[in-house]
C-alpha cells in the first residue's frame, strides 16, 4: 500500500465501486462522498489489494484526540480473509498517531459480522440510534478507549491481551 498523510494510491471511484458492492443503495456513499475523503486532512484511509483489485478499505477521521470510524469495506468476494481485522488494526494507529485517545463509530445493529469484529476489538455499545440508516434499521454507537504507552506520543499503542489488535483498552 503507498501512503502518504494515511492517503492511498486509490481514487475516488475504485472506492465508490467498493462501496456498491458492499452496501444497499441508500447507505453508499458517493463518488464526490470518496473524494472529500480523499481530500480531508483529518481523513486516514486504509485499503487492500488482490491482485492490483481494490479488495477492502477503510476510512477514519481524527479530531483532536477522538477518531470516528467512518467505513470498513470488504468486498464480497474477498470476505473470511480478516482483512477487516487487519484494516481496523491499521486504522487504530493511525489514530493514535495523530492523537486520538478514543475512537467512536456507527455499525447497525442487525449486522452481526461487524458486531462482532468491533465487540472482539473491546468496542461496547453506549448509545442506540433509532433509523439511522433508514427506517427500522437502527445504529448502535460503539466506543474504544485507545492507549499510547508512557513516553511515546503519537507512537505505537499498546495490544489489548484479547482482542489481538493495536490501541485497544
Amino acid at each position: 500500500m503507498t501512503e502518504a498523510r494515511g492517503v492511498p494510491d486509490v481514487t475516488a471511484e475504485e472506492l465508490a465501486r467498493l462501496d456498491e458492492a458492499c452496501f444497499p443503495a441508500a447507505e453508499r456513499w458517493t463518488v464526490a462522498a470518496w473524494a472529500g475523503e480523499l481530500r480531508a486532512a483529518d481523513r486516514r484511509i486504509g485499503i487492500r489489494r488482490v491482485d492490483g483489485r481494490l479488495a477492502a478499505a477503510a476510512t477514519v477521521q481524527v479530531v483532536a484526540d477522538v477518531a470516528d470510524l467512518h467505513r470498513i469495506l470488504v468486498d464480497p468476494r474477498y470476505r473470511g480473509r480478516r482483512m477487516a481485522t487487519g484494516l481496523l488494526a491499521e486504522m487504530l494507529a493511525m489514530a493514535v498517531s495523530a492523537g486520538a485517545v478514543r475512537v467512536l463509530l456507527e455499525v447497525r445493529r442487525d449486522n452481526t459480522a461487524a458486531l462482532a469484529l468491533y465487540r472482539g476489538a473491546g468496542f461496547t455499545a453506549i448509545a442506540a440510534r433509532a433509523d439511522y440508516y433508514g427506517p427500522g434499521a437502527d445504529a448502535l454507537v460503539m466506543e474504544a478507549t485507545l492507549v499510547v504507552p508512557p513516553g511515546q506520543v503519537g507512537g505505537a499503542p499498546r495490544t489489548h491481551p484479547d482482542s489481538g489488535l493495536p490501541g485497544l483498552m
